[in-house]
């Protein structure tokens, strides 16, 4: 029993440092190795689920607990942190994308009413 609580606590200090590297990871739009720490978490949290059901309730000391609640609790944030941004991001190249398309639809007139050239307009009309 001691064998497989100190491999819990190891996992845990495991699981508590690739949370801490997501976060910066997240904070540099380092999406390649973002995925890689998921995989990481998951494989960890694996180990701690096998080892976890294999004890009683007795066995998981509260300490224990507490600390996989506060793990989880900083993956969840970083889990709305990463959201949030894919939002972001998502929402800018609808922006940028709307900014595009009314440029394409965009006509100017020079003083004599005639219609000016846009290489990127999509029609060109002129006025009266």
């Amino acid at each position: 029993m001691k064998n497989q609580i100190d491999k819990l606590k190891a996992i845990l200090q495991d699981l508590s440092k690739v949370t801490e590297t997501e976060r910066g990871a997240i904070a540099r739009r380092a999406f390649d190795e973002i995925a890689k720490l998921t995989t990481q978490k998951e494989s960890l949290l694996a180990q701690f689920d096998e080892i976890a059901s294999s004890l009683t309730s007795k066995e998981l000391t509260d300490q224990l607990i507490i600390e996989l609640d506060s793990i989880r609790i900083r993956a969840e944030e970083n889990a709305r942190i990463l959201k949030s941004t894919a939002n972001g991001a998502k929402e800018a190249r609808q922006r940028l994308k709307k900014i595009r398309e009314a440029d394409l639809t965009t006509g100017a007139y020079g003083a004599n009413g005639s219609a000016l050239r846009n290489p990127n307009a999509s029609t060109i009309t002129t006025k009266a």
